[in-house]
């Protein structure tokens, strides 16, 4: 990513596109105009959404009630899969104070994970990150430590994969989504902080 940087070559020559969530896979057959099936969708692994915190969570956050705290600075992917994902954490059990306190709170929204990641490295005020789980490993788990939004926050999305309709190459196409799928590939999935079939 981001998508605008690949996706007019995807459009014409590309076998397989994946996607991080259904919203976003939504969004790419919208933009593949009937190049790309719904039907084609498969669903792959899921992750959870949470929290990176600086390594030794210094501010001690413990779960997503905790950046309503006074003095959090919190930073928000909003956009490329995460559109809307820091509401549906603050409002899941319907309480509307939770994302009145969070948007305190929010300190930078950024428009996807790799412009989250290149402002956490670069940005020291910054305290939490609600972000997928497999994000911490990426920033890397000697640098970061991920807290889960606990059982009144949590939110999980899946990644998504299909076979584009202008394939040349179907049949590589189809064995590729099955390999992703099978039990060697799992171990890969695990390894990355996604949840396993």
């Amino acid at each position: 990513g981001p998508t605008g940087q690949w996706i007019n070559q995807a459009k014409a020559d590309a076998d397989i596109i994946f996607a991080g969530n259904s919203s976003m896979m939504d969004g790419f057959i919208k933009a593949f105009d009937g190049n790309l099936d719904v039907k084609n969708v498969e669903v792959l692994n899921i992750r959870e959404a949470g929290i990176v915190v600086k390594k030794g969570n210094p501010k001690n956050i413990k779960s997503f009630k905790d950046l309503l705290k006074d003095n959090i600075n919190v930073m928000v992917v909003d956009g490329a899969g995460q559109v809307g994902l820091y509401e549906d954490m603050a409002l899941k059990n319907g309480k509307r104070n939770h994302l009145l306190k969070l948007r305190k709170n929010i300190v930078y929204y950024a428009p996807n994970s790799k412009m989250a990641v290149d402002r956490w490295n670069s940005d020291d005020s910054i305290d939490a990150l609600i972000i997928w789980s497999h994000w911490a490993k990426v920033l890397g788990e000697d640098k970061v430590d991920f807290v889960q939004a606990g059982k009144d926050s949590i939110i999980y999305r899946a990644a998504e994969i299909a076979v584009t309709n202008s394939t040349k190459n179907r049949e590589d196409a189809m064995e590729f989504i099955k390999f992703v799928q099978s039990k060697d590939a799992q171990k890969v999935w695990k390894k990355w902080g996604w949840e396993v079939k």
